[in-house]
């Protein structure tokens, strides 16, 4: 009965809404030669691998380990220390495993791949033992300067979201989720123009989620779940930096607006004393811009992955006849850790080209970042919004949808304007109204 309540709201519209790698990195060509800092004398590393580690792995992977990075990949005894995760292999072994994992790549999304020549050069260099190069290349490639916080903003910010105190990281815990709340009382109606992250440790934080809440939540930092705590609004995650709204629109703020941080905190080192008030930054202006902006989610709340199996899907939805031309400023692929790929496509009513709404294949849980659209990104009724996604279950039991991350989601998400602004109107509205079959 809910799915039919809400494909009634939307179809009776009467107007009818990390990662890490590149971001952030400092390459140095042939620069690099970083010294063994235990064991192994001054063995160093060969030129052309420390170049590679330099320009794609140590803005994360730096001399002191960035944004829940396990381990350094700075010097030979860095690569010839043992796994964390598996004494009996070294950390170089592991190199290659990952630089070639479709599913969970490094340099993670949404950096681009390791070009092929420098993943042959490491495969040579790691099936050879991962051998000691034979002098100094020269400075520079021992550090990786990148701090994950973005492309700078183009305005001043007016209101930063921090938590009351910050965070104490308990040093027995290597993941963890950390909620806090911050409200803004307003005089008037306010447009959001900007957003970026505050990032206070990047030893620790993971990524991001900021919400808009209906109610009040604490000021200070508590253990959470993993649920939504209202309407998404932003994302951050190491290789994203700021969205800003074009100047047609903006993110509406009025009365008391309530807002959610929700933390993700990686801390495999178990490293102790590891405090952090990271939190977002917004630009508003109270000069009113021609729309408000919203966030909506096409995809399906109706999905059966079975135990020790796969699923792959397709859903449509067809926008109804009265709906409004709607402009896509931005969008985010959504899935949790069972998802193999997922992609949202426009197919614009009379066959014109299609348009990438959020593409994610091979998906990874690790790089959820907001996209910016073009101008082709214009909805209209009669178009069909179309969301693939598929899953993988290595578990013995059944998944279905959930907020929890050992549940599975299947949203692509789609900020746009102008805002909807219907009674009932929900996000989900288009999610819950889809028609799904399994993908041929």
């Amino acid at each position: 009965m809910r799915d039919r309540c809400l494909f009634f709201l939307f179809a009776t519209l009467p107007v009818a809404l990390a990662a890490c790698g590149n971001a952030g990195a400092n390459p140095t060509g042939g620069s690099g030669g970083a010294t063994s800092g235990t064991g192994g004398g001054a063995e160093t590393l060969p030129c052309d691998v420390d170049a590679i580690l330099a320009a794609n792995c140590r803005s994360c992977h730096s001399a002191s380990p960035k944004f829940g990075a396990p381990m350094p990949l700075v010097t030979h005894a860095d690569l010839h220390a043992p796994l964390l995760s598996d004494s009996s292999r070294k950390v170089f072994e592991r190199i290659t495993d990952r630089i070639h994992d479709a599913k969970s790549p490094m340099p993670p999304p949404p950096n681009e791949p390791l070009a092929d020549g420098d993943a042959a050069i490491l495969d040579a260099w790691i099936s050879n033992g991962a051998p000691a190069g034979e002098g100094n290349c020269g400075s520079g490639g021992s550090g990786g300067s990148g701090t994950g916080g973005g492309n700078p903003l183009s305005c001043t910010p007016d209101i930063k979201l921090q938590p009351a105190t910050p965070w104490v990281m308990p040093k027995d815990a290597g993941d963890q989720y950390v909620c806090y709340g911050v409200d803004v009382p307003l005089e008037s109606k306010r447009h959001v123009t900007a957003l970026a992250p505050l990032i206070d440790n990047a030893t620790i934080v993971h990524h991001m989620l900021l919400f808009s809440a209906p109610t009040s939540f604490g000021s200070t930092p508590k253990p959470c779940d993993g649920t939504s705590k209202g309407q998404l609004v932003g994302v951050w995650a190491p290789g994203g930096g700021a969205l800003e709204l074009p100047p047609e629109a903006g993110y509406p703020l009025e009365g008391t607006a309530h807002f959610v941080l929700q933390i993700h905190y990686s801390n495999l080192m178990h490293l102790d004393g590891q405090k952090d008030s990271s939190g977002y930054q917004l630009c508003s202006t109270a000069e009113l811009r021609p729309n408000d902006a919203d966030i909506m989610a096409f995809g399906t709340y109706k999905l059966d992955i079975p135990a020790q199996g796969t699923a792959d899907i397709t859903c449509d939805l067809t926008l109804p006849a009265l709906t409004p031309t709607l402009h896509g400023i931005s969008a985010m692929p959504h899935m949790h850790k069972l998802g193999t790929a997922i992609q949202t496509t426009l197919l614009p009513k009379g066959g014109a080209e299609p348009v990438d709404l959020g593409t994610a294949d091979p998906w990874s849980f690790e790089s959820q970042v907001w996209t910016q659209l073009g101008e082709s990104a214009t909805l209209n009724g009669g178009d069909v919004v179309r969301t693939r996604c598929a899953w993988k279950n290595p578990g013995n039991q059944d998944v279905h949808f959930g907020e929890q991350t050992s549940d599975e989601m299947c949203f692509g998400f789609l900020m746009y304007y102008p805002r909807i602004e219907t009674a009932g109107w929900q996000w989900g509205a288009p999610a819950f109204a889809s028609t799904c079959k399994p993908t041929p």
